[in-house]
């Protein structure tokens, strides 16, 4: 029964993973702003989106840059692909790794404004910038995309 509240629909695309293990969906696919998407090549076949996704803005991941802290990578249960857990913080803004210029790049190409900042010292623990992160409060309206 609905006491005139918003009843939330959600609707659930299913993306298949190339990956036979477990993962951290932020180093997989991750959307970026409305109707732009970042893919990990290595785990998603961009041709294999859910029709949906037909109309976006696909960003695929460049490699992800050797590193210094490659080896806590290497210690961490966390993927080589940590370069792709960034953290939007608007239509615009998002929070990437400093060390991985070639994603700084292709976020800048794409008309965004990467911070680079340091994180890497937190891949051991489990993740990046939106793994270790938690939105509880949002302005705006409520958007479906």
């Amino acid at each position: 029964m609905n006491h005139g509240r918003d009843v939330a629909f959600i609707r659930v695309h299913e993306i298949e993973s190339r990956s036979r293990q477990p993962m951290h969906i932020d180093t997989t696919i991750l959307p970026l702003a409305e109707s732009r998407l970042l893919v990990n090549p290595e785990y998603v076949d961009v041709g294999r989106l859910p029709e949906m996704l037909k109309s976006w803005d696909i960003l695929v991941a460049p490699e992800p840059d050797p590193t210094p802290s490659t080896f806590l990578q290497l210690v961490s249960m966390s993927s080589r692909w940590l370069s792709v857990n960034v953290l939007s913080i608007d239509e615009k803004r998002m929070i990437v790794e400093k060390d991985q210029p070639s994603m700084i790049r292709l976020l800048e190409r794409h008309g965004f404004e990467p911070i680079p900042c340091s994180f890497a010292s937190y891949a051991p623990f489990g993740g990046s910038f939106h793994c270790a992160t938690l939105d509880i409060r949002r302005r705006g309206e409520r958007q479906c995309y």
